[in-house]
């Protein structure tokens, strides 16, 4: 007997299906665990296996790879296979017993295309996952076929040392969830339902790991000088009410010869709120790389 062949006894449909909240359900198929020096890595990796390109899509922190389900839904639609890892320390994958830099996390992430039999992928990131998507670029070049960074934390000396002295935030639990509500409403600048569900989504998660080491490794990385190294095409993804978005015109005035995309004058969490837009940009960035 085959899976096909077996018949699962079902309920009628629920009567107001789109009052649910849909969680993790966005995220069907494709999910593994990868061996790694730093952990087991899990990931969801998922698109046609003869598309034209490949991605590998970073998440930033605090949060984990569901930031990129509904981007990798929509890459899948057209065409394009995409591979959404959680970094260690986040989401499902293990906590690493170091505390790894962004060239070490971009080291370990070669075990993952290793383990799936990948050679070359188009290496994407937003905030925490530009810094890993680059350094994966500078310091593999052989595996990195294009980058497409969205929110580029090219910081000056005097902004990096500014942002290495804020305190972690307090996510220890308080009786009267505080520590859920006041997070929540730090962040909460929504203009419509889909905005409203990505910082649902951000703020949900930031709760689902340990140390924030990704901050960490960020705010001590000099991508200045990884970017200039790159020798591959490039695209620069901003959105204006990102908190970095002068980081991004930073970064496409320190390299003109990359793509420069807005996904949303106004926006902020374009993964999330706008996934289908964030594709369209990928596949344009990826459809100019293999003419």
């Amino acid at each position: 007997m085959t899976i096909q062949d077996v018949e699962i006894e079902a309920l009628p449909p629920s009567p107001a299906p789109e009052l649910s909240w849909a969680g993790v359900n966005m995220i069907i198929g494709g999910k593994g665990y990868a061996p790694t020096p730093l952990g087991q890595v899990h990931y969801r990796d998922v698109g046609p296996r003869d598309a034209r390109a490949t991605m590998m899509l970073f998440h930033q922190s605090p949060v984990s790879m569901i930031e990129f389900g509904f981007v990798q839904n929509s890459l899948a639609k057209l065409g394009i296979r995409s591979i959404a890892p959680d970094t260690p320390g986040y989401g499902m994958s293990d906590q690493p017993s170091i505390l790894p830099s962004i060239g070490g996390f971009a080291d370990n992430f070669v075990y993952v295309l290793d383990h799936l039999g990948i050679e070359s992928v188009v290496a994407a990131g937003h905030h925490t996952g530009a810094c890993i998507a680059t350094a994966l670029a500078a310091r593999h070049p052989d595996r990195v076929s294009g980058v497409a960074l969205h929110g580029c934390p090219v910081y000056t000396p005097e902004e990096a040392e500014k942002f290495r002295g804020r305190p972690e935030w307090d996510r220890s639990p308080k009786k009267d969830g505080s520590h859920l509500s006041q997070l929540f409403k730090s962040g909460l600048k929504t203009r419509n339902d889909a905005e409203f569900a990505a910082w649902t989504w951000m703020s949900a998660t930031m709760f689902l790991q340990g140390p924030d080491i990704g901050h960490w490794a960020v705010n001590r990385y000099d991508m200045t000088t990884d970017l200039m190294s790159l020798k591959c095409p490039g695209l620069i993804i901003t959105e204006g009410e990102d908190v970095i978005h002068y980081m991004d015109i930073r970064a496409h005035e320190m390299r003109p010869d990359f793509m420069y995309r807005v996904l949303a004058e106004e926006g902020f969490a374009g993964t999330l709120s706008d996934p289908d837009g964030w594709a369209r940009i990928a596949a344009e960035f990826i459809d100019a790389m293999v003419v």
